[in-house]
């Protein structure tokens, strides 16, 4: 079986992450998927963008500088305001420039919105997919996006663009893809999981939140402490890992209950993608899905 390539943040390998310019060249190379996050605006329009502020190693003033310090939140700025900043290259000696060293910068880049990707695939008619990530967490009220409002507005614009079948949703928070399933029951649904060990680190750092605004009405300690089978019961398509909390049987196991699998955090090399592969999983979330 061969498993689905699947660009991540619009093939970072490549050009700056969540850009156009690395979406256009995910529908050049043949990918079967493009994976990448939205936020919602004070104006309620869908930017995509990974961070839910404004990243520091990312982001540069019109004029060409660099910003001081990461912020404000997205969901506190208009879609006007962030159209003053270009997204078109990592800062030097940044994670993300040491990273992927062999990226092509393009000044000038702006913050895109979700509906720049429906249109430059329309155009293309190609029948990749839209791997949408609603990036949202009770663990950041504060400075994400409303989660409904969210959702209602790339629903309304994956259906409108009859994207329906095409789009497959990602997110942590199941309830948004419980929603969306039975608002738009041919939506593809993502539910992404972390293990115990992060989940804690994150309630450290951003304090003690009830884990089951992750899980809502499916949380896994009532289907057996068992992912793929909570997922299964919520009607959802696939399970979305992180690659080193899985092994090939529990990528199995969920195949038996009707769940396909997406790994996710796969590195964009070949013994990396090698390892992603031999656990069997559906699709592959990478940064150079060209290695598949």
């Amino acid at each position: 079986m061969s498993a689905k390539k699947i660009a991540s943040e619009c093939g970072t390998e490549f050009f700056a992450k969540n850009s156009i310019a690395g979406f256009r060249n995910c529908l050049a190379i043949g990918v079967d998927g493009v994976e990448f996050d939205v936020h919602l605006t004070a104006d309620n329009k869908v930017v995509v963008q990974h961070d839910d502020k404004l990243n520091k190693n990312i982001t540069r003033h019109s004029n060409g500088e660099w910003i001081a310090k990461s912020g404000p939140a997205l969901c506190d700025m208009t879609s006007a305001q962030l159209a003053e900043y270009d997204i078109g290259r990592y800062r030097p000696e940044s994670t993300e420039a040491k990273s992927y060293p062999n990226y092509q910068a393009v000044d000038g880049a702006p913050i895109p919105h979700l509906s720049d990707f429906v249109n430059l695939l329309s155009e293309s008619g190609q029948p990749i997919e839209l791997w949408i990530e609603l990036k949202t967490s009770p663990f950041n009220r504060s400075t994400s996006s409303d989660p409904e409002k969210l959702l209602d507005e790339v629903l309304n614009q994956v259906e409108s663009n009859n994207l329906t079948r095409q789009t497959v949703l990602l997110a942590f928070e199941w309830d948004l893809l419980v929603l969306a399933k039975q608002r738009v029951p041919d939506i593809q649904t993502n539910f992404l999981t972390i293990n115990e060990t992060t989940l804690q680190q994150l309630m450290r750092r951003h304090g003690e939140v009830d884990p089951g605004l992750l899980y809502g009405q499916f949380h896994p300690k009532d289907f057996g402490n068992c992912f793929a089978t909570a997922i299964a019961n919520a009607g959802g398509d696939y399970w979305g890992p992180w690659i080193q909390d899985v092994a090939k049987k529990d990528v199995d196991h969920a195949r038996k209950v009707g769940v396909l699998t997406n790994l996710w955090g796969v590195e964009g090399n070949k013994s990396a993608l090698d390892a992603a592969k031999a656990l069997g999983a559906d699709a592959i979330t990478t940064s150079n899905p060209t290695l598949i």
